[in-house]
């Protein structure tokens, strides 16, 4: 896209490629333009914002310290937003990347009593460990339908959860969850392909709320969220509508491709475990929904931009024209890049709507 212009060529495509998100996820343009200033070399990408996270944390701080509660919240949140980017495919220096995960988490944790909409972290307990999620619901009394949302690769709840109010205004109660490999869970386990069983302990935790009707749940993700989703409900029938974008039908293919930029594919090396591109490479074939999205039978939309640089659109037509529910959508939008990032004002509300009205919720 060619938004800004940075000698070094890896740094012009990660901006490329996350502009967007970055600009959606409440990061300054002056604070982009600040730091691509530093920036030399993909080394300095992650001291670098780190350094402006803590510029952040300080300001949020010293309004706490005056008794400016609002302001301290909303910068700590700012914080989070800033700690995050440091970090999300950041993986060279692994001593550096944890801190930022971890001081994202904590930021977050310290606004999250005063957020509004209101936002409840859970634990939820899976296999011999545990998996975390938040959680918030609608006004009024419930119980209410619930959309279980789904971090990518390197996003987080945290992340995914400022969407929340998108679907809280159509009746929705919303779980944004982490499981195997995503934000603060991949510091105890990595990422694995069969994700179905976080998902099926996450309805698990659902069905123990009185405030929850765990008749009626729904499942979205973006990015590798977009192969988890469809796989998900490909094995377990409590889900009762799946949505994805931009998601893999095959992660080993996307994984490979030119278009890729290097350092998500080192991010992929991180969260599983794996020693090298060859070893990763080799234990993404397993990411595939060859054989399986055809057991998807509850109504399917899957949305993908043409101009996706890191999975090509017609994966996720794959994954539409093999699954076997007799309620499936696939809608491409032809500028749209990676996660319709730069068209979230279309695709956004698309998906909102489709899942209140597969769920009960409301649109009006």
């Amino acid at each position: 896209m060619g938004i800004t212009m940075h000698s070094d060529p890896l740094i012009q495509r990660v901006m490329d490629t996350w502009m967007p998100r970055f600009l959606g996820g409440g990061i300054a343009y002056y604070d982009i333009l600040t730091a691509l200033e530093r920036i030399r070399t993909w080394d300095d990408w992650g001291p670098v914002w780190m350094e402006l996270a803590e510029m952040h944390e300080a300001l949020a701080e010293e309004a706490w310290e005056q008794g400016r509660r609002i302001t301290a919240v909303q910068g700590f949140q700012r914080a989070s937003a800033y700690y995050h980017i440091a970090y999300f495919i950041y993986v060279r220096d692994q001593e550096l990347h944890e801190r930022g995960l971890r001081k994202m988490v904590e930021c977050h944790e310290r606004a999250l009593p005063y957020m509004e909409p209101a936002v409840e972290k859970v634990t939820i307990p899976f296999e011999d460990t545990h998996i975390v999620g938040l959680f918030s619901a609608p006004k009024g009394e419930g119980p209410f339908p619930v959309l279980i949302v789904l971090p990518g690769l390197d996003s987080t709840k945290e992340t995914r959860h400022r969407a929340r109010g998108n679907y809280l205004r159509r009746g929705l109660a919303v779980l944004s969850l982490e499981g195997p490999g995503q934000g603060e869970v991949s510091l105890r386990m990595k990422n694995r392909p069969d994700y179905e069983v976080a998902a099926s302990a996450a309805i698990d935790y659902l069905e123990t709320r009185p405030d929850v009707d765990a008749t009626r749940i729904g499942m979205y993700g973006m990015s590798m969220g977009g192969y988890y989703a469809p796989r998900s409900a490909a094995f377990e029938p409590r889900i009762k509508a799946v949505a994805g974008s931009c998601g893999e039908y095959d992660y080993s293919e996307s994984f490979m491709l030119d278009s890729r930029p290097p350092v998500s594919q080192e991010a992929f090396i991180y969260y599983s475990g794996s020693k090298s591109k060859e070893e990763a490479y080799e234990y993404a074939k397993q990411f595939t929904l060859k054989g399986v999205a055809e057991r998807i039978t509850c109504p399917l939309l899957v949305v993908h931009g043409k101009q996706d640089p890191i999975v090509p659109w017609e994966h996720g037509k794959q994954i539409v024209d093999e699954a076997s529910s007799e309620d499936k959508q696939f809608i491409l939008f032809e500028e749209g890049i990676h996660s319709l990032s730069n068209i979230r004002y279309k695709a956004g509300p698309l998906v909102a709507d489709w899942l209140a009205e597969k769920l009960g919720g409301t649109i009006i």
